[in-house]
Parts: C-alpha cells; sequence; structure tokens
C-alpha cells in the first residue's frame, strides 16, 4: 500500500491524501474546530461500515442476489483509559432479504473484511519523529 501523507490545513484541519484522493477532517467546534469535516475517529467506524459493506455486496453479488438499498449502520462505543473506541456494533441491512442457506456465509463475508481483520488482530504501530524538509542536503 502506497504512503498517505497528511497535511495540516491550519485550526484544526486536516488533509490526508490517499492515491490522489484528498478526506479532509476537523473537530467539532465544541472541541475547537470548525465542524467542516468528520473528526479522524469517526473515519474509523466508516471504514470498517464501507469495507464490510463491499464485503457483503460482493457476496451477494457473485450469488445473483440484489444488494440493492442495503445498508450498514455502524455504532462506536467509546472508553477511557486509555481513549479510544472500544465496540464497534454493526448491523447490515439488506432489503431484499438473503436465503437462509447463505445467512452464514453472509455473516463470515461481513466478518471477513480486511478492515475488520486489522481491528481484531491489532497491528504493530511504529512512530518516527524526523526534522526539516525530507529533501537530503546535498
Amino acid at each position: 500500500m502506497r504512503p498517505i501523507t497528511v497535511t495540516w490545513d491550519g485550526a484544526l484541519r486536516f488533509t490526508a491524501d490517499i492515491r490522489g484522493h484528498k478526506v479532509t477532517v476537523d473537530q467539532p467546534a465544541k472541541a475547537g474546530g470548525a465542524d467542516k469535516a468528520p473528526m479522524p475517529v469517526e473515519l474509523l467506524p466508516a471504514s470498517l461500515g464501507t469495507c464490510v459493506a463491499l464485503y457483503v455486496q460482493q457476496f451477494l453479488a457473485t450469488r445473483g442476489l440484489d444488494p440493492t438499498g442495503m445498508t450498514v449502520a455502524v455504532t462506536a462505543v467509546g472508553a477511557a483509559q486509555p481513549n479510544r473506541l472500544a465496540r464497534f456494533d454493526l448491523e447490515v441491512k439488506i432489503p431484499g432479504g438473503v436465503p437462509e442457506k447463505y445467512r452464514d456465509a453472509v455473516q463470515r463475508a461481513a466478518e471477513g473484511c480486511t478492515v475488520h481483520h486489522t481491528l481484531t488482530h491489532a497491528p504493530e504501530i511504529a512512530v518516527t519523529i524526523t526534522e526539516g524538509s525530507g529533501v537530503a542536503a546535498g
């Protein structure tokens, strides 16, 4: 995966460049931001929900089942010490329904998405702090 570059846009707003796509984050007004974009912590449940939706849609499509109107609602529950999201509750709604023979498989598809696996198998995180422009002196 290519690096995602995050830049500071001023105040409490930042933009992530993801393969040329721009995703902006901000803080709510009550936290000192302008509330012009989601908070960073809101992108995590959004990532999980869209990943689950993709995997379920692909499962349905490959079996000729109609995913029209499908939604995934994600509720994140916070915790303290350390401050974090401690639980995600997802509700996948498939208006057209799923035949009984596929119900367990749809559940496995939802739980098999990459973001779900990443969250249930905690990745290592390495942070390096550097100074300067990153351009080598010549």
